[in-house]
């Protein structure tokens, strides 16, 4: 028995020790994987504190025929169903009563056949070999159907067993109690709870009125355990909360044409499917349990020649087919599933996946390195590093030694938690985008050299749109002076956070005091300055002062529950800045961020700090402390040390305004080419189209809103360029004008155009004259000396990413119109906003309706001939490349077609229809010394009959007929690429894959999701 589940025994009642003693056998820590179960004679090893009722919690004897090594009590004895006999070729279909999400679709039935699956739809079973997938269907001829199979294949459940043998399907749907408004505070209460056997199932699940629903404090308990085996074996799964579970169980099943010799040989299989979901139907899992596989085909004395076993999940109608083990071992005898694990350390035969929207394999694997990818969470990381992930890879040996490369960048040390998670320590990464990385043993393994890496993907992101930072609050207090508050919130979920003294042991999920740990919260100072040993400007990060020492709370509740505490920012805990760099180093650092992380009790000034969660940039006047001063000895500010403190910042921040006007004044007028090569907009609605220039600000827009957002309050709307500004001049022959075969080069600058409500440019010429209250929101946007999304390689000044924008150009806006008083032209100065006088607006033209037309200049006209017509002519110069695009219009039969389908209007105008499905290619443009190759294509496809009623299936529709198209074509995919670019596609999701998402985005071969971050940056 593992440890790490005995040491929750004592505080469960006797019900959780039966779930602990049967659903918790595994091997000690680096042992063999067992091949068999215990002999009905083995007695379990017992704990001193097990409960002494362990096996009575379910009355089932500890001898039970049904459970096998690594199966969950299934059966009669816990309120299985039994698939009736009838119903076991096409599948008995039950409802459950809530939504499971699997492979893109969302389902609130299921169909459990004998043929060893859980399918959504029938499957064509004519011939010895059950057909899914693309390549072994004709969809839609015939029917493809969604599907978790764990054993598909022929199979019966023979009726002459030998003596003592049971067989049959069983089944059950588990639902937590807070589902039904009932909550078990504690697993432990003596209170009595509903009865399963005792009162009818409407009483127990009010509205479920099937009998095989339990809803109690048994069901709690199982989903609670089955969170454990996930947590154990998953990487990420410690955010999963289970609210419901269908377990479906096939015992000794055989296979279709075998015969009482071959299941008295053993030819006969048992397994287990466990599924799991939440309330609200966004994750979902799949636990497989392989007991035995007895035999690998539809065939007698095991020729394994007709009707091959397969273990594999189906998207359904040529979504697509993900095997559950994809090696050659398994493809030589699929059997050897019920040998291998997922989980090694645990028990054999068990394998875990995520299925909500596309199949993720889980837990560890054999399977072929540098082919099959891993599991990594979180796989959005803030790019200042020093934090960790975890993966899921190869099965881990405790002795070696694991790394993982990042694509040109520094490697990660790795920590082997169990066989099947890794948790690795992040360096600082200095990018922003996906960087590809790669898992594998150091040197010193004599293995290393044969075996390749496993490969994953991480998406760095600038800590400023860090979608895991460190809770704050209100991030606009930390900008006033004074604070609003002396105490200020914080909040960050526990379980984010472990032991140190626990990273060299095996990792025990359940027990609590892998948590326990004092935290320490610092204040990390930002400048751009000189670094005397590369002789240039640079980033630098220090650690200012440590603000409190908390504790990480490791109660039930904060496993879901983020620990919410108040801070005394005028309390310093200890300073890590001598009495003199506090009266003058201080000062050069503009802004900072707080870093929460484990107290090291090894480094006092600071330097090594452990890895931990990182908040959003914020100013750090109210560190600022008069000479002489004793605000931080006590805990409290009276008034008048309040009032000195403001006046201080007050006069302070003027002295940085005015050495910030003449730094920057020193430097490069960058105005001249944000202003000619980058003018904003002049109205709102020409920014909002002109997406190749111009984007919504990542923090101050309608679409990006964030509460990070603080420079340019009481503006409706601002915009960013979309990239770099660049140079109006070129280099090289350029500057002798002769630019035909030179380009402009890109800089470090950026432009930030801001709109009032009624969508007119806010000018910084007007900021005196409007604000005239001291409060008053009006805050033109203004252009960047650094960029807010960073200048490639991202390590130099103005170069990081949102810390560069801050440093130079955000906070000296704070340092002249906030703090300091009458010096905000000063900044102004050096930062007009742009007046659109060079702003040129793009030119576009759309369809609408069958036919109709808008050209770039607001004509419409409609245009309905057939034929091959040009769409856009540019004649070729010396600078650009003659570009011609052509298309065909084609006149639909006599049945008409779908308004809008097919209408194209082209740039110059002119308007035609073209209704034929296929890939064409909408623009191309070639490679030339100026330019890059440009590619952009669609896929075109029939749109189909919504008046088609699937009713009907089986009556006077075939499958084919479901799928009806109509005359008419619509554009279901788009792909985009130009030379040294990511390829980005976006494609239409089908009708039975939209319950989260209607349309995937796949860049760099990668489905790309958007929940989190919907700002997104890739190669080009």
């Amino acid at each position: 028995m593992c440890i790490w589940l005995e040491y929750r025994v004592s505080h469960r009642s006797c019900l959780y020790s039966l779930l602990v003693h049967f659903w918790s056998l595994c091997s000690i820590f680096g042992q063999e994987i067992p091949v068999s179960g215990p002999s009905p004679a083995q007695t379990f090893p017992q704990s001193p504190q097990t409960n002494p009722n362990f096996n009575l919690a379910f009355n089932v004897p500890r001898d039970s025929p049904y459970y096998g090594v690594n199966l969950v009590p299934f059966g009669p004895d816990v309120g299985d169903h039994k698939v009736f006999p009838g119903m076991l070729n096409p599948g008995q279909m039950i409802d459950l009563h809530m939504y499971f999400p699997f492979y893109g679709g969302l389902y609130n039935y299921s169909i459990i056949s004998v043929n060893g699956y859980i399918g959504f739809a029938q499957i064509y079973s004519q011939g010895p070999v059950l057909n899914v997938g693309v390549d072994n269907t004709d969809w839609p001829r015939q029917p493809d159907p969604a599907m978790i199979a764990p054993w598909l294949c022929k199979q019966q459940i023979n009726q002459n067993l030998p003596p003592g043998t049971r067989a049959g399907i069983f089944y059950r749907l588990l639902l937590r109690q807070s589902l039904f408004g009932r909550e078990t505070s504690e697993y432990t209460s003596n209170i009595a709870q509903p009865n399963f056997f005792t009162q009818p199932a409407s009483q127990a699940c009010p509205g479920t009125p099937d009998s095989y629903i339990q809803c109690n404090r048994q069901s709690d308990l199982f989903l609670e355990q089955m969170m454990l085996w996930l947590q154990t074996g998953v990487a990420g799964a410690s955010v999963f909360r289970a609210d419901a579970a269908l377990v479906v169980t096939w015992l000794n099943t055989a296979s279709g044409i075998s015969g009482s010799a071959d299941i008295g040989l053993g030819g006969t299989a048992t397994y287990q499917v466990i599924w799991l979901t939440d309330k609200t139907a966004r994750l979902s899992y799949v636990i497989l349990n392989y007991d035995k596989l007895g035999f690998d085909a539809d065939d007698f004395f095991f020729n394994s020649r007709n009707g091959r076993c397969q273990a594999l999940f189906n998207g359904g109608n040529h979504t697509g087919t993900v095997p559950i083990d994809p090696t050659i071992s398994y493809k030589n005898s699929p059997k050897i599933l019920a040998q291998r694990s997922g989980v090694p350390h645990i028990v054999r035969g068990r394998y875990m996946f995520r299925v909500d929207d596309i199949v993720r394999p889980a837990g560890c694997s054999n399977k072929t390195s540098g082919t099959y990818p891993m599991l990594i969470y979180p796989n959005i990381v803030n790019m200042l590093g020093e934090t960790t992930v975890d993966v899921n890879a190869m099965c881990l040996e405790p002795s070696q030694t694991y790394i993982l490369m990042i694509e040109q960048r520094e490697t990660a040390t790795c920590t082997v938690f169990n066989p099947s998670i890794a948790r690795c320590y992040l360096p600082r990464v200095f990018d922003w985008g996906t960087k590809t990385v790669y898992f594998q043993a150091q040197q010193g393994n004599l293995n290393a050299q044969d075996e390749k890496a496993f490969v994953g993907y991480i998406y760095f992101v600038p800590p400023t749109i860090d979608p895991i930072r460190l809770d704050i609050g209100n991030t606009h207090d930390w900008f006033e002076n004074p604070i609003p508050s002396q105490t200020m919130p914080i909040s960050w979920y526990p379980r984010n956070f472990t032991n140190p003294e626990y990273m060299g042991q095996d990792y025990m999920v359940a027990n609590e005091a892998l948590y326990t740990v004092q935290l320490g919260l610092y204040v990390i100072g930002y400048r751009e300055a000189q670094d005397d040993q590369v002789r240039k400007f640079r980033p630098e990060y220090r650690t200012l002062c440590r603000l409190t020492t908390l504790t990480n709370r490791v109660g039930d509740e904060y496993r879901w529950r983020p620990q919410e505490e108040r801070i005394n920012i005028y309390q310093i805990e200890q300073w890590y800045l001598n009495s003199w760099e506090r009266d003058s180093v201080l000062y050069t650092y503009r802004f900072g961020y707080f870093k929460l992380a484990p107290i090291n009790p090894n480094d006092a000034t600071g330097i090594d700090l452990l890895p931990g969660l990182v908040s959003s940039p914020v100013s750090i006047h109210w560190l600022w402390t008069p000479i002489g001063s004793t605000q931080f000895v006590g805990g409290n500010l009276n008034l008048q040390a309040q009032q000195e403190r403001i006046q201080f910042v007050q006069q302070k921040a003027a002295e940085i305004c005015h050495d910030w006007y003449a730094e920057d004044g020193a430097q490069y007028n960058f105005i001249r080419y944000t202003e000619t090569n980058a003018s904003c907009p002049c109205v709102e609605s020409q920014a909002r189209i002109d997406l190749g220039r111009f984007m919504p600000h990542p923090r101050c827009s309608q679409v990006f809103r964030d509460i990070s957002c603080t420079t340019v309050l009481g503006s409706q709307n601002c915009y960013l360029s979309a990239q770099n500004v660049y140079t109006s001049y070129y280099t090289g022959d350029g500057q002798r004008f002769n630019a035909d075969s030179t380009s402009p080069f890109e800089t470090h600058y950026g432009q930030m155009c801001c709109y009032d409500g009624e969508g007119k440019l806010m000018q910084s010429n007007y900021q005196p004259l409007i604000k005239v209250v001291d409060q008053y929101p009006y805050n033109p946007g203004y252009p960047t000396r650094a960029y807010e999304f960073g200048t490639y390689p991202f390590m130099g000044q103005y170069e990081v990413p949102g810390f560069s924008a801050f440093f130079h150009d955000y906070m000296p806006y704070y340092f002249c119109c906030k703090y300091a008083q009458y010096r905000c032209q000063l900044f102004y100065w050096r930062r007009p906003t742009s007046g659109c006088q060079q702003y040129e607006p793009p030119a576009t033209g759309y369809v609408q309706g069958a036919g109709s037309f808008t050209t770039l200049d607001n004509r419409k006209f409609i245009f309905n001939e057939p034929g091959v017509f040009t769409l856009l002519h540019i004649p070729q110069t010396l600078t650009n490349p003659e570009v011609r695009i052509q298309i065909r219009l084609y006149e639909p039969p006599a049945t008409g077609y779908v308004q809008g389908a097919g209408s194209f209007t082209t740039l110059d105008n002119r308007k035609f229809i073209f209704n034929e499905p296929g890939v064409f290619t909408l623009l191309h443009i070639p490679q030339t010394l100026t330019n890059p190759e440009v590619r952009i294509q669609i896929r075109l496809e029939r749109y189909p009959n919504r008046k088609v009623e699937f009713g009907l299936l089986g009556r006077y529709l075939s499958q084919a007929d479901l799928v009806q198209p109509t005359n008419a074509t619509v554009v279901t995919g788009i792909a985009l690429e130009a030379t040294g670019t990511d390829r980005v596609v976006v494609v239409v999701r089908k009708d039975t894959r939209r319950f989260r998402y209607r349309t995937s985005i796949i860049v760099g071969n990668i489905i790309r999701y958007f929940d989190n971050m919907k700002l997104q940056k890739f190669k080009g």
